[in-house]
C-alpha cells in the first residue's frame, strides 16, 4: 500500500467534490448562479468513486478494476460497509422512515440508482429530452427503481437524487474518521 497514492486520490477526489459543490444548490443560494446539474452530478459521482478506491487500497490494499459505485462498496471488507452505511444513517436520519428494513432497502436501492451515474451523465446528450434527473437516467435494468414502475411495491423507499450528496459525504466522513483513529 502506497501512503502517497491514497492521499493523492483523497485531494483528488476533494477537489471533484469541491467542484460538484459550486456546481449545486447550496452554490446557487450562496453566489446566484445556475444550477448545473450534471457537472454536479459526474463531479460528485467521481469524488464517490475515488474515495471508494482509496478506502479499499487503505483497507485491502487493492484497488478493483471497476467503476460502478454499488460493485466498489461492496468490494470493502464487511465491517468497513457497515461503518459507511451507520455513517450515512446517522446523516441523512431526517430522510429516513423509522424502520430498520426501510432504511436498508433505501440505501440499496439508492446506491443502486447512483451506481453508474458518472457515465449516464457523462453521456447525458445520448438520452435527454426535456427533463434530466436521476429517474430519467435509468437504464433498463433500473426500471425497478422508478416511481412510476406499475410493479414497484406500494410503500417502497423513495430513490432520490440527494442520496448521490448523502454518500459522499458519508464516504468523506469515513476517510476523517479513519484518519483521527491513527
Amino acid at each position: 500500500m502506497e501512503i502517497r497514492s491514497i492521499k493523492r486520490m483523497i485531494n483528488t477526489a476533494e477537489e471533484f467534490l469541491c467542484a460538484a459543490n459550486r456546481c449545486g444548490f447550496e452554490s446557487l443560494l450562496k453566489e446566484r448562479h445556475d444550477v448545473l446539474i450534471i457537472p454536479e452530478f459526474v463531479n460528485r459521482a467521481f469524488a464517490c468513486e475515488l474515495y471508494l478506491k482509496a478506502i479499499a487500497l487503505t483497507t485491502k490494499g487493492e484497488i478493483p478494476k471497476e467503476h460502478k459505485l454499488d460493485k466498489l462498496f461492496m468490494f470493502l471488507e464487511k465491517s468497513v460497509r457497515t461503518t459507511i452505511y451507520n455513517i450515512w444513517r446517522d446523516n441523512a436520519g431526517e430522510n429516513i422512515v423509522d424502520c430498520d428494513y426501510a432504511k436498508k432497502k433505501m440505501f440499496w436501492d439508492n446506491l443502486e440508482a447512483v451506481r453508474d451515474i458518472f457515465t449516464r451523465f457523462r453521456y447525458v446528450h445520448e438520452w435527454a429530452g426535456s427533463v434530466v434527473s436521476l429517474e430519467a437516467s435509468f437504464t433498463m435494468d433500473q426500471w425497478h427503481l422508478h416511481d412510476c414502475n406499475p410493479d414497484r411495491p406500494l410503500g417502497s423507499p423513495p430513490v432520490h437524487e440527494g442520496f448521490l450528496v448523502q454518500f459522499v459525504n458519508s464516504l468523506k466522513s469515513f476517510i476523517e474518521q479513519s484518519k483521527e483513529n491513527k
